[in-house]
């Protein structure tokens, strides 16, 4: 089996009281640093790779994500073989062509290591600020006009990126962005070797390309996290992506229709061996302990903080899946959902910064040492 951290680095701890944690220099510092140590001991352990959601202006101090591609980069540095990643980077407000390239280019600088992840974006705050241009903010899944541009965005951008990656040229005009912008473009090497159809008798843009395509072929691994849309899980299916689902204990039931919706999807567009395991991933919270004092300490300090910052506005995100048992009974659980779902690719949200060195290295360890091992052994 297959476990990667999806990793959520905070610039302050538990129990402080103070402005703007995240705009301080030498905090960002500390949680650089905690975050490369905890994903270097991470791959030691036996961890496949690690990833990251996008986020901007947490001022706050709270998942200090910006530019996930950038944190990938400065992992990638200090590790050999694991994978970096993102869950996700997000595909509608940001602009799809400079994402396309950013993502080859790491792909290149990391020898291969990278799978790519994509969102509609959840939070206004950012994504109506980055998207004020398009007239896009969040996504709510509601229907409503806000949240229909939103998707259309989704759409169009990813398969102008997708174009970008595995079409040496590309030409569409989309509602949102035009690639190429139809320009007067007289240049010798592009009429000589800038490719069949660049330009136009008259000299106008017609057809580009990125620089440069992605190292792996025909790109990255594609991963979007689940939120109980399922137009946006069958989008995903059809175009060979893997959703993670972190859904909550009492959405369990909604699971098998999910994975039928996705199967059909992935089938219809023409993936006709396609499995469980190709469309779905799952998630949960890691949260163990070598005492169950110790885990019974963390999980209280979790719930405090989901409480506070995520399951209440803007959010109201439900906590979903925790593995905070023993060993024994974590390895049990890994097993169950592994069998029940067919599935052997798992993603364990882990906080770095904020509970303490002791308690987040102890978790990865124990996890490690009780189900990795075992299971991989």
């Amino acid at each position: 089996m297959r476990f990667k951290i999806l990793a959520i680095p905070f610039a302050r701890q538990y129990g402080e009281n103070i402005q703007l944690a995240g705009r301080d220099p030498e905090r960002f510092q500390v949680m650089m640093h905690k975050l490369r140590d905890q994903m270097v001991l991470a791959e030691e352990l036996g961890y496949e790779g690690f990833c990251l959601t996008e986020h901007h202006m947490q001022v706050e101090g709270i998942e200090c994500t910006t530019n996930p591609l950038f944190w990938n980069m400065y992992i990638a540095q200090h590790t050999k073989n694991f994978l970096v990643g993102q869950l996700g980077m997000n595909l509608t407000a940001m602009n799809p062509i400079v994402l396309a390239e950013n993502i080859a280019m790491l792909d290149h600088m990391t020898g291969g290591r990278v799978f790519a992840g994509f969102s509609r974006g959840n939070t206004p705050r950012w994504t109506a600020t980055m998207g004020q241009h398009l007239g896009l903010t969040s996504a709510e899944s509601d229907k409503s006009e806000a949240d229909q541009r939103n998707r259309r965005a989704l759409y169009e951008n990813w398969r102008l990126v997708k174009s970008l990656w595995t079409d040496d040229l590309t030409s569409i005009k989309g509602e949102f962005w035009n690639m190429p912008q139809e320009v007067e473009w007289t240049f010798n090497p592009t009429r000589d070797w800038g490719g069949e159809g660049a330009v136009d008798a008259n000299n106008i843009l017609k057809r580009g390309g990125i620089v440069p395509r992605p190292l792996q072929t025909p790109h990255p691994p594609v991963y979007a996290p689940f939120s109980y849309s399922m137009e946006t899980a069958r989008f995903w299916a059809a175009e060979g992506a893997k959703m993670v689902s972190f859904v909550t204990a009492d959405k369990e039931e909604f699971m098998p229709l999910i994975l039928e919706n996705c199967l059909e999807a992935a089938r219809e567009a023409g993936r006709t061996a396609v499995t469980n395991n190709d469309v779905l991933a799952l998630g949960a919270h890691l949260l163990m302990g070598k005492t169950p004092e110790k885990a019974s300490r963390y999980q209280s300090m979790f719930q405090e903080i989901w409480s506070y910052a995520y399951d209440a506005p803007p959010y109201h995100v439900p906590m979903g899946r925790i593995f905070g048992g023993s060993r024994q009974e974590t390895l049990d659980s890994v097993m169950e959902l592994a069998e029940r779902y067919k599935i052997d690719e798992i993603f364990l949200w882990h906080h770095v910064g904020f509970f303490g060195d002791d308690l987040e290295q102890e978790a990865l360890i124990e996890f490690s040492e009780g189900v990795i091992r075992r299971v991989n052994n």
